[in-house]
């Protein structure tokens, strides 16, 4: 079975679901009521656990076998996204406090340290002392 080629947006218009497991619709020709998961979170709202209900494509001219996609969600039964509670807000602000002290001197330097190398949970100050080169006596 050949590779099928999207080379217009006819090619992705297929609103009963035919050709395609979902329907699918040219890129921003959709019905108002299809929005995408960032549209949904521009209005506060989330899937609510509701799979996709269709898809939009939109043809690629250098991967005519591979177009864009964006999957869409009704609109209408999106439910309002969760807010954290305040013991959530305040483990992340312990999380990110505890990231922010250096292992060596244990102060809180204002940034955030990486735990990789070459700093290993040292601020730039304790690791630019560990690793100077010892100046020789003169």
């Amino acid at each position: 079975m050949p590779e099928r080629r999207y080379r217009t947006s006819l090619d992705c218009y297929d609103p009963n679901a035919e050709r395609h497991p979902i329907p699918t619709y040219p890129w921003k020709r959709a019905p108002v009521h299809l929005v995408t998961r960032r549209q949904l979170r521009e209005a506060g709202l989330c899937p609510g656990g509701h799979p996709p209900v269709a898809q939009c494509l939109r043809p690629r001219k250098r991967r005519p076998t591979e177009p864009l996609r964006a999957w869409l969600y009704d609109g209408r039964l999106a439910t309002e996204k969760r807010a954290p509670s305040p013991a959530q807000l305040a483990a992340v602000s312990a999380m990110n406090r505890a990231h922010r002290i250096c292992d060596t001197c244990r102060r809180d330097v204002g940034y955030r340290i990486p735990t990789t190398p070459p700093l290993r949970g040292e601020c730039l100050d304790c690791h630019e002392i560990r690793t100077r080169p010892h100046q020789a006596a003169a």
